[in-house]
């Protein structure tokens, strides 16, 4: 694996499950800005950076993204993939590791480690941990990555590319689209993840899911939790029932959000359980 320069706070096997693409699949490696892309595989995100040295990848998604995402660095840039940052740990980001791994340095959250061949988790562990921030020049970029704290997951990193002021963002912010189902039962956590992305310094977003957004989108996602949690409280400080309170609250400033007629109910119920 091809070394280059760190500076961290803290730096510190099993077999995983695989999360295999069923169905037809769509993916793109699409120019943001500069040299960072965009590979869409279906409905998941991830980011790639072309440098002097080599690429920079994201999320792995599953074996077969990374292995398309692989053979499609080497043939469009004659380049192989030098460092991965993966966002997290859950296995529909984070699995399909060992496909990069095989040229790939691993740099990801201590937390991550851990969930390495659980059912969720990533099928391959990383090469280097840190616990708060971490820089890493390479390829004349420099990568910032920042632990957002627990929330959704406990390893959550967002990583910042420069001089292309570029944020890759999972989960935790989905431009005009809502949270994912009930995954609001750790509200609380996600107000300060989303929080924790928005002291931080960059122009273009690049979500693990939906369309590319800006700090905007930070803003409004954590407006949106904020008056979810709001009200969820308040008709559980009124003794309702989980029943009652997906049938009261409604979030109308946010009807144009993609998902918002199916998953709406979830976030709710999401909330209440992670309020009670």
């Amino acid at each position: 694996m091809r070394q280059s320069v760190f500076s961290f706070a803290v730096a510190a096997f099993v077999a995983g499950g695989a999360f295999a693409q069923s169905g037809d699949v769509t993916r793109n490696l699409t120019e943001v800005t500069g040299d960072v892309w965009r590979f869409d595989n279906n409905f998941h995100v991830s980011m790639v950076v072309v440098t002097d040295e080599g690429a920079v990848v994201t999320d792995p998604i599953n074996a077969e993204a990374a292995t398309w995402l692989e053979n499609e660095i080497r043939d469009r840039f004659g380049k192989e993939v030098t460092f991965m940052l993966p966002s997290h740990s859950h296995g529909d980001h984070g699995s399909g590791g060992e496909v990069l791994g095989d040229t790939a340095t691993i740099i990801a959250h201590e937390n991550y480690q851990k969930a390495v061949g659980q059912d969720f988790g990533p099928t391959t562990p990383a090469d280097v941990l840190f616990s708060d921030k971490l820089s890493l020049e390479h390829g004349g970029k420099t990568f910032e990555l920042t632990y957002v704290g627990a929330g959704h997951g406990d390893d959550m990193v967002v990583t910042v590319v420069r001089p292309e002021n570029v944020a890759f963002v999972v989960d935790i912010v989905s431009p005009k689209r809502l949270p994912y189902r009930d995954s609001t039962s750790a509200i609380d956590g996600i107000i300060g993840q989303v929080q924790a992305v928005s002291e931080l310094d960059f122009d273009i977003l690049v979500p693990g899911h939906s369309v590319n957004g800006t700090m905007q989108d930070v803003t409004e996602t954590l407006a949106y939790l904020e008056e979810l949690k709001s009200k969820v409280m308040a008709e559980l400080d009124a003794g309702k029932s989980l029943e009652e309170i997906v049938t009261t609250v409604s979030m109308p400033a946010y009807e144009g959000w993609a998902n918002y007629a199916e998953w709406l109910p979830l976030n709710i119920e999401g909330a209440v359980k992670g309020l009670q």
